[in-house]
């Protein structure tokens, strides 16, 4: 079966043998507690294996989202194969996982004139056009929906719809054909369930409205696709969303928040508007989850993997200082209704892809580590309060041992007195704020800095000396804990 491709995402399905299987020691006893569904810790899983699923829940990440592909669950019409999906939401619910489900990719029975079902790179191709007509869509999506709405409560109306390597239809055919049947049998089917869009992927050179602009004489050109875009999609069918969803990309975090809020500068034009101040107007109030964002990093990407983890880590104390409108460099914040983020990927794809937390046998990357301790900083959904919801790391708990005793990490407090965190390194009373400095108090160094705790990390000398340049005591020690198991000192 061919698959979808572009430089980034790619859906795809993966047989659990495809993976080398991980024995996951050490998973808690109270994994298959619910998370919090206001938890802001997401990432892209496609059709992850059981056991890479056992590694989301084993870091606290609480939302996985599912590629729902239309060509693979019904192949024939009305011959629906539900196994691999089954398998899938049944695991993410015993292990308290929400799952958010994206429903995109047409098989060729749907498309109703002759197409290419082998060749992604064929103008013909079946898996990116339109269906003939919208009721073999809204079929599936109620027989997707019947069946998991129980479990399923998020569902997204296709992926990146504005490039043509998922979808080369209009971006009316979208509306009209896609986002809003699609919202009413999902809302007809489960009328507590959320209906996500219209992840659209942030570039301004997307195949929708790429020439929508305007030029200033020699000063330059305003082209804005996505934007335009988003905003018409808004202005036809805005009632048809319930949680606004978007893909951004950019290096570094600093960058993509600053971009998000503010907008697009390239000298005295302002090529794009930020997100919010569109979504402001647009629709104001309305949830908004980017469930697309991160760094390819090693083997095939050209970032390192430790570099990958700074850049989430620093995405994550963005988010948290956006809430509350402490993100240094912004203008346009708060940002309350800024829900969630989801790592763009899971796990590398062996095939020239390494976007992940995990590398392709599972085995776990620094972002990985970096995430986990993010969590335990920032407060484990579930264990007294959420970090989305103000940024505390428990209502008057402990953050997991990260973030003190009452200590609001995401505002910049203090860690608690000699907290345990991830690698086994000692926090002082500093602790680590939300701009990942250390500060405050007799806080312990990183742990290129601390006599006796070195000799047992493994950490490489660049490694321990980048790591404490970025984010101090907390997530050195997670760098070290990666280290010392994957990367013997050199």
């Amino acid at each position: 079966m061919a698959y979808l491709r572009s430089r980034r995402r790619h859906p795809r399905w993966l047989a659990a043998s495809a993976f080398v299987a991980c024995a996951c020691a050490g998973l808690t006893a109270n994994l298959a507690e619910a998370a919090d569904p206001q938890c802001p810790y997401g990432v892209n899983a496609h059709q992850a294996s059981n056991a890479a699923l056992d590694l989301v829940a084993a870091a606290g990440i609480a939302w996985v989202r599912f590629d729902l592909n239309w060509l693979q669950f019904e192949p024939d019409q009305g011959n629906f194969q539900w196994n691999e999906a089954d398998r899938f939401v049944e695991h993410a619910a015993s292990l308290g996982l929400s799952v958010y489900m994206t429903a995109a990719y047409t098989p060729m029975w749907a498309v109703g004139v002759p197409c290419n079902d082998a060749d992604p790179n064929d103008a013909n191709w079946c898996h990116n056009a339109p269906p003939a007509s919208s009721s073999s869509w809204t079929s599936f999506v109620t027989a997707a929906v019947t069946r998991y709405g129980d479990k399923v409560k998020a569902w997204g109306m296709w992926n990146e719809p504005n490039l043509k390597s998922f979808y080369r239809g209009t971006r009316d055919q979208y509306v009209n054909d896609i986002l809003v049947p699609g919202s009413a049998a999902v809302h007809a089917a489960c009328p507590d369930c959320k209906v996500m869009g219209p992840e659209l992927a942030n570039l301004r050179g997307a195949d929708w409205d790429k020439d929508e602009g305007e030029c200033y004489g020699t000063l330059g050109c305003r082209y804005n696709a996505w934007e335009y875009s988003l905003t018409k999609i808004l202005a036809a069918a805005g009632g048809s969303i319930d949680v606004i969803t978007h893909h951004k990309y950019r290096d570094p975090a600093t960058a993509m928040w600053k971009e998000l809020t503010d907008g697009v500068n390239e000298g005295p034009i302002e090529v794009n508007h930020g997100l919010k101040v569109i979504l402001d107007a647009a629709a104001p109030g309305k949830p908004v989850w980017i469930t697309e964002f991160g760094w390819e990093s090693e083997p095939f990407g050209d970032k390192t993997n430790i570099y990958a983890a700074q850049q989430l880590t620093e995405a994550y104390q963005g988010f948290i200082a956006l809430r509350n409108g402490t993100q240094p460099s912004v203008t346009n914040q708060p940002w309350p209704n800024l829900e969630k983020l989801f790592w763009y990927d899971l796990h590398d794809d062996p095939n020239g892809y390494s976007w992940g937390l995990l590398d392709s046998s599972l085995g776990k990357k620094a972002p990985y580590d970096a995430y986990a301790a993010v969590i335990t900083a920032l407060g484990p959904c579930g264990s007294g309060g959420s970090a989305g919801e103000g940024g505390a790391a428990g209502a008057g708990g402990s953050g997991g041992g990260a973030g003190g005793s009452g200590g609001t990490v995401g505002q910049g407090g203090k860690g608690g007195a000699g907290g345990s965190l991830p690698g086994d390194a000692a926090a002082g009373t500093g602790g680590v704020p939300a701009d990942g400095s250390a500060q405050g108090g007799a806080s312990s160094q990183p742990p290129s800095q601390t006599s006796g705790s070195d000799s047992g990390c493994g950490c490489r000398t660049a490694q321990r000396q980048e790591a404490g340049a970025w984010i101090g005591a907390l997530l050195a020690a997670a760098l070290c804990a990666y280290g010392r198991k994957r990367k013997p000192c050199e």
